[in-house]
């Protein structure tokens, strides 16, 4: 029996799944107050408390609450994967590393050099190989990622800024020119700009050229595509992926561990092979 264990910032849809995923919460703080991420308040609560907010920040999951999980689950399970947001992006890779080190000989942590809806993507390329019967290693999760892709568009760079995911001089020139860009997050695990759009109606048609650019280049012929949004304001434009792309599976909203360096008003898609 195979299980996984993920952090919060993988946003996924709501989807029957062949293999068992237990998640451990990142923590976000609002105001000083710390939170555990899809725990201790919903998505739509935290995006209100964002708009007003004066500080905001995560941090890891709580090691004891992970180290507590993995010593429960090594007693039930023959092979456990822990799947981690991006290392380029958080500690949380490391963290997972250093803690399962005891159970080494069951557990597998792999760097998903990603987040969000990227990560269940991704996610559904490991299990295409576990199907397989093939044992799943960091470089095959490589390999998927490079026909996985997230592309979204956010309004203000002031989080990214803020939580240092992106450099001032990019987000002061977003300012000036008042540039709303398309990001990506890249092989290697770090968020890029990818393009811009200047009016908001303009920033989902180009997040639809970047995708079908991208489908063309890695020759995916049958891609599957998941779409999301952080603010429910932003949902209108989620609806036009769905649209185009025939989109059957959404996620309902962008975890706060990813809001909190994204801002609120976030909408994309993730494309991928499997």
């Amino acid at each position: 029996m195979i299980a996984f264990i993920i952090d919060s910032s993988f946003d996924m849809p709501d989807v029957k799944l062949k293999y068992p995923i237990f998640r451990v919460p990142l923590r976000v703080y609002i105001d000083e107050k710390e939170y555990r991420d899809k725990e201790d308040l919903t998505i739509d609560e935290f995006y209100e408390m964002l708009e007003t907010a004066k500080e905001f920040s995560t941090s890891l999951p709580n090691p004891k609450e992970v180290e507590e999980l993995l010593k429960k689950l090594y007693g039930e399970y023959e092979k456990i994967y822990m799947l981690s947001l991006s290392s380029k992006l958080s500690g949380t890779y490391n963290m997972f590393k250093a803690i399962s080190e005891p159970f080494k000989d069951k557990v597998k942590v792999l760097d998903l050099r990603t987040t969000s809806m990227e990560s269940y993507a991704v996610y559904r390329g490991i299990v295409h190989y576990l199907e397989k019967g093939i044992e799943v290693t960091q470089d095959i999760v490589d390999e998927i990622k490079k026909d996985t892709r997230i592309f979204f568009g956010v309004i203000t760079l002031d989080y990214l800024e803020k939580g240092g995911r992106i450099g001032k001089a990019k987000a002061l020139l977003g300012k000036v020119l008042k540039i709303k860009p398309i990001l990506i997050v890249n092989n290697s695990g770090e968020v890029e700009s990818v393009g811009s759009a200047r009016k908001l109606t303009l920033l989902s048609e180009k997040i639809i050229e970047k995708a079908e650019e991208f489908i063309k280049e890695r020759k995916i012929e049958s891609p599957y595509i998941v779409a999301g949004y952080g603010s429910p304001k932003y949902k209108k434009y989620v609806d036009r992926f769905v649209e185009h792309f025939k989109i059957k599976e959404v996620v309902a909203q962008i975890s706060a561990a990813v809001g909190v360096h994204t801002g609120p008003e976030i909408f994309g898609i993730a494309v991928g092979k499997y």
